[in-house]
């Protein structure tokens, strides 16, 4: 598990500096590309039971 646990901070990173490049460069669709893409790691890992404090604000309500 340990490997899809650091697999998934991994691709959460990546995907949060997309986001950060994405909103630098005004570019709508890519943010909510990235969005999208941090939302689906974000119910990835509440199903696994991994905790990413990054993903707080991307957990659905």
């Amino acid at each position: 598990m340990t490997e899809f646990v650091d697999q998934i901070r991994q691709r959460v990173n990546d995907a949060l500096g997309d986001l950060a490049d994405a909103r630098q460069a005004g570019d709508d669709y890519r943010v909510q590309v990235c969005t999208g893409e941090l939302e689906s790691y974000a119910r990835l890992a509440a199903e696994n039971g991994v905790r990413v404090p990054e993903l707080a604000r991307f957990e659905a309500a």
